[in-house]
């Protein structure tokens, strides 16, 4: 043997020459080469041999060499004697540089292969390749974190957990690392003393280290094994328990097949295909260590990760198979994998001329076609636990909130010192809520630069999840500490606002005697309080009192709305006592205004007030609406009240509306007010009541008076007669009486009575007749002209608004901008266009005996009777109400769709004559 800096850097003007060598070599471990070194020099610095490199050559039997390369990791004095200064050296691969290099990184989206490279390039040491097969696939990891750990530990973790393995090739000037994934192509050994065998090692039963290289033991081992393999994983993006199977291919006999079950914990694998990829390599794991081979010898061409095959042996004679049996090929046959090797040699210095060296070394092999795989902790310790952290929420420039689909968020780690503090900074990282499931649950995912907590599945640091969120100094709490400490809920941030934009929050305040429960949002500044009112609308927290109760206000539009009804009511319930809807005392008085109004148009219509049921169907409605508030007994435990969408207002104090702009009370129907005291109107200006049909006064008891305090009162009948009819007097007292009639006036007093007429002057009497003046003039003819009493024709005509497709499930505009025509009493009177409301109005006279109908392009009609008590008419495409009927079908029904009837519609396509012209 013999010793050589290759870099020509050892020390100077000294001789060193090396004894005695130990080396053990393996797969997926470091070479350990321990040296005894004899100098003349006994003053060597130590601290000169670190690091450096040294090459020691072992003469193999043709005077080729062996080398074993590596740098010098420790150098020690141990003696004088004989002459010679003794050291003890220990040389090392370069990976063994990896031990004494610490890191923090977080690895995303790269392979092994990748991760491999970048970790390497620390190195100036490194001399490296690749050897790997055909299907080896090298896949992107998601999440790679190396914590608090050695690259040499990381870097073994990763290619343990992928199934990569490493050997040594060694030269003069160096060694170089193989990362292999299948060791069943690896290369034969060169031992080159055999021409015509070279991948052949002899089997020599008295081999020594003066003998021929070769092995002299050879020794075959069993151990027991498990027979199959399941692993179990789960995968959130295949949210169901995923297990594969793998099984052993070492035959071992009668024994029982013992399964292993391994849970690899969350993202063991991504789906059923890598599983089953995966259990077979853990199977291949266990399988090398049920079978393998020990051996010794002296051949020098033993290296670990060469193959070889083994000469000569007295088993390896092919053996004749049992009946039924296959011819199985002899152990000659069979390519061997050395897994490690331990070799001892020696010059023998100290004994002089006559000093013979020696070699030998043994070996583990195992048969090439098991497949050699490291096995997770081969050489490797699992990263440490790495707790619960703290990391800080990064995204893109200008985004609050940076998500996805599955609402996981990107972290920066405090200790990734290479992260850059955006979205490249980690991989999606999932966040647990408190609730959450199918379209359901809690949302409010951090904002960026919010600083979260971290935790990390079944302990592993590749694994980490958002468990929750922490204030800091840049994220303080929402109200200011410890001074608003009695509040409680949630406030969250306007986006894209910095840390002083608008915001949303619900507040429960539980201050003693003070108790408030607020949802406010600053938009508008709308909110809805409950309680104990106080100002909240800051950081600052609780400001001055409002008052007591409960309040919805916004300086926006408010809309309140209840498909099935709604009660607003003052009516006492302490501390909620019966059911929301109960509204026993407005029932109360529902019914009783109905009995009053019911009473008061009996008496009107004895009085001859009324004709027939005037006000009777007003009573009548009135009954129905009752009916309907009240809902009908329903089953143990439900609500009947409210069985149509009434608004009831209610209040046992009174009930106040003011504006200072006009108030509009519209019914479609019936508008009655019934008051158990006094109807007071009141008007600054005039008042007006324009009545379609009849107008009604009936006063039962204290009479009625009309005083105008100024101006004229215009009594007319512009159609029929006026009557006025008293019990007792009638008395009319003016300044000046004028009766008018065009043809005749009558007047009679107790059967005496006196007719005028443009005929003459009639007068009789049974009695006396009795005229009283001054003086009597009868002078000849002489009459004066009357004023004629018309009704202006304006008012005999009215506007007619309909509305098509009000229906609700019909959206209200299906018809904007459809062509119409109008037909009365089956003459075309008028064609148009629905609006943009789908609505179209036309001019109608109000007569019960007018029919009218309404044609759509497409050739449907609907018929339309006018109810000459409404202004204002809607129609429905589904159902008929407010007097209008429907026997053309639904509009919106299948006979042409709204584009064939445009067309149909075209002028340029239309005559311009009304079908009943043709």
């Amino acid at each position: 043997m013999r010793m050589d800096f290759p870099q020509q850097d050892g020390p100077e003007n000294t001789v060193m020459l090396v004894n005695k060598v130990r080396m053990r070599e393996e797969l997926s471990r470091d070479f350990r080469i321990e040296a005894e070194v004899l100098s003349d020099d006994a003053g060597i610095p130590l601290k000169s041999m670190m690091g450096k490199m040294v090459t020691i050559s072992l003469v193999r039997e043709n005077g080729s060499l062996r080398y074993m390369n590596g740098y010098v990791g420790s150098f020690c004095f141990v003696r004088t004697y004989g002459g010679f200064a003794y050291y003890q050296m220990l040389l090392s691969p370069w990976l063994a540089f990896a031990k004494l290099r610490q890191d923090n990184v977080s690895f995303h989206h790269r392979s092994t292969i990748e991760l491999t490279e970048t970790t390497f390039a620390h190195y100036r040491q490194r001399d490296w390749k690749t050897s790997l097969g055909p299907g080896y696939d090298d896949k992107k990891l998601t999440c790679a974190n190396q914590h608090n750990e050695t690259d040499y530990n990381h870097l073994h973790r990763r290619w343990e957990d992928a199934g990569l393995y490493y050997h040594y090739e060694h030269r003069a000037d160096g060694h170089t690392l193989i990362l292999s994934d299948n060791s069943t192509l690896a290369e034969a050994i060169d031992d080159a003393h055999v021409a015509d065998a070279a991948d052949q090692m002899q089997f020599r039963a008295q081999a020594g280290s003066e003998e021929a290289d070769g092995i002299d033991d050879w020794q075959a081992v069993r151990e027991l094994g498990s027979g199959k393999l399941t692993l179990a994983s789960f995968n959130y993006k295949s949210p169901h328990p995923q297990r594969v199977q793998g099984s052993s291919l070492n035959a071992q006999g009668d024994v029982d097949s013992y399964e292993l079950y391994e849970n690899t914990g969350t993202y063991g694998y991504q789906n059923l295909r890598d599983g089953e990829t995966l259990a077979q390599r853990r199977m291949e794991e266990h399988n090398q260590r049920t079978q393998y081979f020990e051996a010794g010898g002296n051949d020098r061409a033993a290296q670990s990760g060469r193959t070889f095959k083994l000469n000569g042996h007295f088993s390896a004679q092919v053996k004749t198979p049992a009946p039924g049996e296959d011819m199985k090929p002899g152990i000659a046959a069979r390519d061997y994998l050395i897994v490690s090797v331990e070799h001892n040699a020696s010059n023998n210095y100290p004994a002089g001329p006559d000093g013979k060296s020696e070699y030998s070394n043994t070996l583990v092999c195992l048969r090439r076609d098991i497949r050699w795989r490291p096995g997770r902790q081969h050489n490797s310790v699992p990263c440490g636990n790495p707790g619960v952290q703290t990391a800080i929420v990064v995204g893109p420039p200008g985004e609050d909130i940076y998500t996805d689909a599955l609402a996981r968020v990107k972290l920066q780690f405090h200790w990734d010192r290479l992260g850059t503090f955006d979205q490249a900074s980690s991989p999606w990282i999932r966040i647990m809520m408190p609730m959450a499931g199918q379209y359901f649950g809690q949302m409010c995912l951090p904002h960026v630069g919010q600083e979260v907590l971290v935790q990390f599945l079944d302990g592993n640091i590749d694994h980490p999840i958002v468990v929750g969120v922490v204030y800091n100094r840049d994220n303080m709490p929402p109200w200011h500490l410890p001074a608003q400490r009695s509040l409680a809920g949630l406030r969250s941030r306007e986006l894209n606002s910095g840390g002083d934009g608008n915001s949303n929050h619900l507040v429960l305040d539980d201050t003693k005697g003070a108790l408030q429960a607020q949802l406010k949002s600053d938009h508008e500044h709308s909110q809805l309080s409950l309680g104990s009112i106080t100002r909240i609308d800051t950081s600052d927290g609780r400001m001055d009192a409002r008052g007591d109760g409960w309040e919805l206000a916004t300086n926006a539009w408010g809309v309140a709305r209840a498909n099935r009804g709604m009660l607003i009511t003052t009516e006492a319930r302490p501390n909620g006592a019966s059911h929301i809807k109960d509204m026993g005392e407005t029932q109360l008085r529902l019914k009783a205004a109905h009995a009053g109004q019911e009473t008061l148009a009996k008496l009107a219509l004895q009085s001859g007030a009324q004709d027939g049921e005037d006000q009777a169907k007003t009573v009548a409605a009135i009954k129905a609406q009752n009916d309907s508030i009240q809902g009908g007994a329903g089953a143990k435990g439900s609500f009947p009240q409210l069985t149509a969408p009434h608004l009831v207002l209610a209040s046992p104090a009174g009930i106040e509306t003011t504006t200072r702009g006009s108030t509009h009370l519209a019914s479609d129907q019936h508008t009655a007010i019934t008051t158990g005291q006094d109807l007071s109107i009141a008007s600054g200006a005039s008042l007006f009541a324009s009545v379609r049909q009849a107008l009604r006064l009936f006063v039962q008891q204290a009479g009625m008076r009309l005083v105008a305090a100024a101006g004229d009162i215009d009594v007319r009948a512009l159609k029929d007669s006026i009557n006025i009819l008293a019990k007792l007097n009638i008395t009319h007292t003016a300044n000046r009486i004028t009766i008018s009639a065009k043809e005749e006036v009558l007047i009679n007093g107790g059967g005496s009575y006196a007719k005028f007429s443009a005929g003459g002057i009639e007068q009789g009497s049974n009695g006396t007749f009795v005229a009283h003046a001054v003086s009597h003039s009868l002078l000849g003819p002489k009459n004066l002209q009357i004023a004629q009493v018309q009704a202006p024709q304006a008012q005999l005509k009215g506007t007619g608004t309909f509305h098509l497709n009000s229906h609700p499930a019909a959206g209200g505009a299906l018809n904007a901008g459809l062509p119409y025509k109008l037909y009365k009493d089956g003459a075309l009177t008028e064609r148009g266009v629905f609006d943009d409301d789908g609505n179209m109005t036309f001019q109608h006279e109000l007569e019960k005996q007018s029919t009218y109908e309404l044609e759509l392009p497409n050739g449907n009609r609907y018929s339309i009777e006018p109810n000459p008590h409404d202004e204002q008419h809607e129609m429905s495409a589904g159902i008929g109400y407010h007097g209008y009927t429907n026997s053309g079908g639904a509009a919106n029904e299948a006979y042409a769709t709204l584009e064939q009837s445009r067309v149909l519609s075209n002028p340029a396509l239309d005559d311009g004559k009304d079908s009943s012209e043709a």
